[in-house]
């Protein structure tokens, strides 16, 4: 179905729903999903979202469920306001078009991002049965997140021959960051917490994009926030805030955690995502016609190389990348 057709059938379910003609209804944006938002106005005179969300490719039923029982701890997301899970159509508060991304500068980052860590905490202490069914984040499904490397960064992206896995020893960085992963505790986690999915609704940030959510190690979150794929910020910053993070989140724990020991998890975890996300930018370039998140490979693979360089056990694959990277960084 075309996305003119889409439009048209999503403008009618609105005006059957809400009781309204059917609205104009103005784009806000679309995402790396296939899904699309929509600003329109209700009777009332207030604006609420539409979100055009295929049934074929988007968790739609996941993202009802997940907000619900979000709602219900009182953390902040948009309210649903109706769904029609079948044919793929949302309707959700609208929170304004204030994007965490937007707002940053180096006035006030250090005071955001303390509150977006205050979130995680906030979040990771909800026990996992008052929040929705939740995959959790186990052996299976790192590997599967790194293969998507393997398939659409070295494979689909450098055309790398067959040898290029033996080279860069693959599989013993797999097993690092798998190993580094799993023995952290778990708790509930976004997996794609970032300034891109955080929105400033009257000066509270507001979480969204979370249908994805998993049962996952507690670094993963705050890696996802200080080591952004679209916007960097000294080290300097991120080890304060990252220590900031422990220190909080301490409280919610039984034992104390090593500095050494949580450095390790947030930077292997960190590497576990930054992979991932190279071949999800090589993929939504190749597949999906995309070009716009190759903007952030150079950036990502900045941080690929800072954390490779840091561990000995990582060199072949720093080594092998070192010079790849070179292509793409400026």
């Amino acid at each position: 179905m075309s996305n003119l057709v889409r439009e048209s059938a999503l403008q009618l379910w609105l005006s059957q729903t809400f009781d309204i003609v059917p609205p104009l209804l103005t784009m806000v944006s679309g995402d790396a999903s296939f899904r699309r938002y929509f600003r329109f106005q209700l009777a009332n005179g207030d604006t609420a979202i539409a979100v055009d969300a295929p049934p074929a490719t988007e968790k739609n039923q996941q993202f009802v469920d997940i907000a619900k029982a979000l709602n219900a701890q009182n953390l902040p997301v948009p309210a649903v306001l109706a769904a029609d899970i079948g044919a793929g159509f949302l309707c959700i508060e609208d929170l304004g078009s204030t994007m965490l991304e937007q707002i940053l500068s180096a006035d006030n980052a250090a005071e955001l991002y303390r509150q977006a860590l205050a979130l995680i905490v906030q979040l990771q202490g909800s026990k996992r049965e008052d929040l929705a069914e939740m995959e959790a984040f186990d052996q299976v499904f790192i590997q599967r997140e790194l293969d998507i490397f393997a398939d659409w960064f070295a494979k689909q992206e450098l055309q790398a021959s067959e040898e290029w896995q033996q080279t860069c020893d693959w599989s013993g960085l797999c097993s690092v960051v798998s190993q580094a992963i799993l023995e952290q505790p778990y708790a509930p986690m976004h997996r794609d917490f970032h300034s891109r999915n955080l929105m400033l609704n009257q000066q509270q940030i507001v979480m969204i994009d979370f249908q994805d959510m998993v049962w996952g190690p507690i670094a993963y979150d705050v890696v996802s926030l200080l080591r952004d794929c679209y916007v960097a910020w000294p080290e300097e910053l991120v080890d304060d805030l990252q220590q900031a993070f422990l220190s909080e989140k301490s409280a919610q724990l039984s034992g104390s955690i090593e500095p050494s020991t949580w450095q390790r998890w947030f930077d292997l975890t960190g590497l576990q995502r930054h992979i991932k996300a190279l071949g999800i930018f090589c993929r939504l370039d190749h597949r999906d016609g995309k070009t716009a998140y190759r903007e952030a490979i150079p950036q990502t693979l900045e941080y690929v190389l800072q954390v490779t360089k840091r561990y000995p056990e990582l060199k072949a694959f720093h080594q092998w990348l070192s010079p790849i990277a070179k292509g793409f960084i400026v």
